[in-house]
């Protein structure tokens, strides 16, 4: 049986957006999965209840994670308290509460978790609109439950009476009912809250409750200003390493303060704070679109992936999610050793191999493959060239956009087109031969279904997609961590014995993988170091306050997502390459809000899951397979900013040895 928190929440739970319906505040939503917690409590013989006081009738725990915390916090209270006191107390612990029941439903196969703070009815419930239990049995969807009851004369469980009080006190049916159907059936909500004792006490000291405190008033002063150079402003910092600028500033100016370069003006928002902000509100006030059109436009699409906000954002992700799911890659590690060895078989002894080069070329291929049925191989420096160049024209404007017009940009993009041409013919009747459908043939079958939501003119970005989303982010950071492992022997020997043992009870099994500790570890690690995407941008959709300002609608903001990555409050010592970090005693990563090395909130890397199985295994049959060295050990790392942080391309390194099977 489900607990109440969790129905609460899949009441409450917006199906076309992945998330809470939005029109129920945080306060709210607290308050009502808290009153959830008591009512459960209270069901369950633990406490009783009424206006005056709650008194424990047996602390035994219930072994529920979402019900013993206040269960103990009560038990142990000396003084009596009222249910007023016990709802604000437990409405503290809401995003806790929040949390461990979305993951209670994902786990039971109720929902699917995708995109940061994106929940799905599984396949099965959405059909079914039942959920399965422990006891194997059938449970009919809440919503269907609730709205049958209040929408006609059915006789209500005693559980769903409980869910409709909790719901009408919190302000919950004013968030998924319309104002013409709330006035028809707040008669039967009146009458149902009549039915039940226990819930006709919480329900009124819900009501009773104040609400919090107002914050206190935006500040009148303006947002600082990070000090910059007349007319091109901060542009040279902005240029080089964003990272690094952005933690600056936060070091100086706190979490928000306003940055320009040339007749480009941002509000940034940085640090933890930020992160926590775009992970629970940002789809309310972000959105994506403006950054995107001059890219779009170049392509001649009308939209992609990374440009779309809101309902539409959210079904295309859904249908792209199985393409880049972490289980397609785990079903295919045989396919990804194969790519990554045919590559290494062409390095030649002691000759100097550009990291970035290497592994763009060993992803890019295992994308193809993996994805599309495509190989990229004679097209790989066809798509550097071309995508590079766009990116750093339309979207980071760090170069002029006169060099989309340069012959050998133009010769890529016409070797791109016919790239894109390959890969269709790849997918027609009589070509493809896979069994399963894979990456291409479902944005296909999307167009074929929905041709004005996927047009002809858009598929050719959406097709290509598999092939560019590694080659600045999956591939630099495989370069990055080869070269922190050739600088780091002690670690390249904690995990090549760790890959010796994993390669040798045969092809790597998925189990195997997971037991990787060190691995796990470094890529880590690796990605804190050297972040792939250093900031988010933004326009702002709706205004909010943020760090005692206002963020009015319309501004441009940038998001310091790695910033925290390196403050030694959370990262002792930041600017050393500490795997410790990772370990269960000290898991400095799972601060809130402190680790968001493939961005946050709704546009999160979608093949973040993929990506981290792909860059495990990827180094790991490198470091079977051979013995490498750097070409210049002696020379520090540069790092290439333009279009997005890269190792430049004078990290080479060469082959010592082949290993022996061992």
């Amino acid at each position: 049986m489900l607990r109440f928190a969790e129905e609460i929440l899949l009441l409450l739970l917006d199906e076309e957006r992945g998330d809470i319906a939005p029109g129920l505040s945080p306060h709210s939503l607290n308050i009502a999965l808290a009153g959830a917690v008591l009512m459960d409590l209270a069901l369950a013989d633990r406490i009783d209840t009424d206006l005056k006081q709650i008194i424990v009738v047996d602390s035994t725990p219930l072994e529920d994670d979402l019900l013993d915390p206040t269960l103990a916090d009560i038990a142990q209270e000396p003084h009596g308290r009222d249910a007023i006191f016990w709802l604000a107390h437990t409405a503290k612990r809401g995003d806790e509460i929040r949390a461990r029941a979305f993951a209670r439903l994902v786990e039971r196969s109720i929902l699917e978790a995708e995109a940061e703070g994106l929940f799905f009815l599984s396949r099965l419930v959405s059909r079914s609109r039942r959920y399965p239990t422990i006891a194997d049995k059938k449970v009919e969807e809440v919503r269907l439950r609730v709205m049958r009851v209040l929408f006609s004369d059915d006789i209500p469980d005693p559980r769903d009476i409980v869910i409709i009080c909790l719901a009408d006190a919190c302000g919950v049916f004013e968030s998924i009912l319309s104002k013409s159907e709330q006035a028809a059936v707040q008669e039967r909500i009146n009458l149902i809250g009549q039915l039940d004792l226990i819930g006709q006490s919480v329900a009124k000291a819900i009501r009773e409750l104040e609400p919090p405190a107002s914050p206190a008033a935006p500040s009148r002063k303006g947002i600082p200003h990070a000090k910059g150079l007349p007319l091109i402003g901060n542009a040279l910092a902005m240029s080089g390493d964003l990272r690094a600028f952005l933690t600056k500033q936060y070091l100086e100016l706190g979490p928000i303060f306003k940055i320009h370069a040339f007749n480009r003006r941002f509000i940034a928002l940085v640090g933890p704070e930020a992160n926590v902000f775009m992970a629970s509100m940002g789809k309310t006030h972000f959105r994506s679109h403006e950054f995107w059109l001059d890219f779009n436009e170049t392509l001649g699409s009308m939209r992609t992936i990374t440009s779309m906000d809101g309902g539409e954002h959210v079904r295309m992700r859904k249908v792209q999610a199985t393409g880049y799911a972490r289980k397609l890659i785990e079903n295919r590690l045989d396919e990804v050793v194969a790519i990554t060895r045919r590559e290494i078989d062409g390095w030649l002894y002691n000759r100097p191999l550009t990291g970035q080069y290497v592994f763009q070329r060993i992803v890019c291929e295992q994308l193809g493959i993996l994805a599309a049925n495509t190989s990229p191989r004679e097209y790989i420096d066809d798509l550097i060239v071309f995508f590079n160049t766009l990116l750093a024209t339309h979207i980071g404007r760090q170069r002029p956009k006169l060099m989309m017009h340069l012959p050998r940009v133009r010769r890529a993009r016409k070797r791109i087109e016919e790239l894109y041409a390959k890969v269709l013919a790849a997918h027609t009747l009589e070509n493809h031969h896979n069994e399963n459908p894979d990456f291409i043939d479902d944005l296909l079958e999307l167009h074929r279904t929905d041709p004005q939501f996927l047009p002809e003119t858009d598929l050719l970005i959406f097709a290509l997609a598999p092939f560019l989303v590694g080659l600045d982010t999956v591939g630099s950071t495989c370069a990055f961590m080869l070269y922190a492992l050739l600088s780091h022997p002690e670690l390249l020997e904690q995990m090549t014995a760790e890959v010796d043992a994993l390669f040798g009870e045969g092809m790597p099994t998925i189990q195997g993988l997971r037991q990787l500790d060190v691995t796990h570890r470094i890529a880590l690690e690796t990605l804190r170091m050297y972040p792939v995407i250093p900031g988010l941008t933004r326009t702002v959709a709706n205004s909010f306050e943020f760090g005692g300002y206002t963020v009015p609608a319309g501004a441009q903001v940038l998001i310091g997502n790695t910033v925290s990555h390196h403050l030694p409050e959370y990262f002792p010592n930041p600017e050393r390459f500490d795997i410790e970090r990772y370990t269960p005693e000290r898991a400095e990563h799972r601060q809130r809000g402190v680790y968001a090395p493939f961005g946050v909130g709704t546009h999160r890397c979608l093949g973040s899951g993929f990506a981290e199985v792909q860059i495990a295994l990827t180094l790991a049959t490198i470091v079977r397979e051979a013995e490498l060295a750097l070409h210049r050990p002696n020379r520090a790392l540069k790092i290439k900013q333009v279009p997005n942080p890269r190792p430049g391309n004078s990290f080479k390194f060469r082959l010592v040895r082949r290993r022996q099977q061992v």
